[in-house]
């Protein structure tokens, strides 16, 4: 009998501290109408112990996780789920560990997120994953600072291009595109966007040209972007448009939505009927 393959090291950790209770965050990482305001728009499941969680961003981009721990202000522990309950998340036995741990003022959020392989067909997922992380940690953040309870109201598009990274970066983020102003700006400086035919104010909190771009507006009661290119050595390139709103009319909303269609049919062309 052959030995079983070593178990891999590769774990990502990231730390925030956010102005919260440890009760509070424990709401926000188990229950979905928590977490529907600041991870996936879409959850489905109870959220209690031992039960699925199964997250979308649309249709094509789905994941299934359990809730294996729940030990309230000070532990929740998600596990994939086996695979045959899986609609496109990741393989492996992930496990995704979150400490809460009470400082003045609010709550110290620690994830360990284990189960990648080390071999180098991971390094894609791995480092897509990471950036993720970041994103959603700032936008949790976000969320507890500026909206608590306001309902959050997400548009997106998600379009593929043949493209080079290289050569659809220049796009999405030059004058065919979102017309970036700086065409590079540094993160924490504040730019000039495209949504549609509107030019409005973009606070950049993260730019990693020519894949990843996330900040808010504040012309938009704060409103969330992320741009994202997927990850993927070869084929087509995916690229996602995530835009979560809060507090803005159903007009509003609707301006916002047809404006990053815009954008998105200027540098991908129409979507097919």
């Amino acid at each position: 009998m052959s030995n079983p393959p070593p178990k891999s090291s590769r774990s990502l950790t990231l730390e925030a501290r956010l102005p919260a209770t440890p009760e509070e965050l424990t709401r926000m990482l188990t229950e979905p109408a928590e977490l529907a305001q600041w991870f996936a728009p879409f959850v489905d499941g109870s959220g209690r112990l031992g039960d699925a969680l199964t997250f979308g961003w649309g249709p094509d981009v789905v994941w299934t996780t359990r809730v294996q721990v729940v030990e309230r202000g000070k532990r929740v522990c998600w596990r994939d789920a086996p695979p045959e309950e899986q609609r496109g998340g990741p393989p492996g036995d992930m496990v995704l560990e979150w400490t809460l741990t009470a400082e003045p003022g609010g709550t110290r959020l620690r994830l360990v997120h284990s189960g990648f392989g080390d071999g180098t067909e991971w390094d894609d997922q791995f480092d897509a994953t990471e950036k993720g992380w970041a994103f959603f940690f700032w936008h949790l953040g976000e969320t507890l600072r500026h909206h608590r309870n306001e309902q959050r109201v997400m548009v997106w598009e998600r379009r593929t291009s043949r493209l080079s990274r290289e050569a659809l970066g220049a796009r999405l983020f030059g004058r065919d595109g979102l017309a970036l102003d700086p065409e590079r700006p540094q993160a924490g400086s504040t730019a000039r966007l495209r949504l549609g035919v509107t030019r409005t104010s973009f606070e950049a909190q993260h730019v990693l040209f020519p894949t990843h771009l996330w900040g808010r507006f504040p012309e938009l009661n704060g409103a969330v972007l992320l741009v994202e290119m997927e990850p993927g050595r070869t084929g087509p390139v995916q690229t996602g448009f995530w835009l979560s709103t809060w507090g803005l009319d159903a007009q509003r909303v609707a301006a916002v939505k047809a404006g990053l269609r815009s954008v998105a049919n200027a540098v991908f062309g129409s979507p097919a009927s």
